[in-house]
């Protein structure tokens, strides 16, 4: 599981260390690469180790392929995943294309989502996730209510 939030920069080559904590259970699981992808609706990236990856590949197979929300999804969400290998330092290299749809360029923030990493510029994180905080809505208090807290 990953979880919590750390900040890392990139290098010249587009590099971005792995947080000890994410590097170990990625390691401990066998995991020497991560898919990357832009997220949907965010301006950030998911990465997936590669296992939970083909899990989500054999669910989005088992679509109605011609239906035009599945086409579309294979198009945004599968088209735009690349492999991205851990080095032995645990840094991955994330190409400029995705570098460029999450407008990440010094600054990055690894945040765990449980079975996937998100990869987001600080400059969005702050203007979108820690701007949103004070207006958290009912909604998601509802959740946090559905799991007994």
């Amino acid at each position: 599981m990953f979880r919590g939030r750390y900040e890392h920069q990139l290098d010249v080559k587009g590099r971005l260390a792995l947080p000890a904590a994410f590097k170990k259970t990625l390691l401990d699981a066998g995991e020497s690469n991560l898919v990357v992808t832009p997220h949907i609706s965010s301006p950030c990236l998911v990465a997936y180790p590669t296992a939970e990856w083909e899990a989500f590949e054999k669910r989005i197979a088992k679509l109605p392929q011609f239906d035009p929300s599945v086409m579309m999804l294979r198009r945004l969400y599968v088209g735009g995943a690349m492999d991205c290998a851990i080095d032995r330092q645990g840094r991955v290299l994330i190409p400029q294309i995705l570098r460029d749809h999450a407008a990440i360029q010094r600054e990055a923030f690894w945040v765990g989502g449980m079975r996937t990493l998100e990869i987001w510029s600080k400059t969005n994180w702050e203007t979108l996730v820690e701007h949103a905080r004070p207006d958290v809505g009912p909604d998601v208090l509802a959740k946090l209510g559905e799991l007994g807290l």
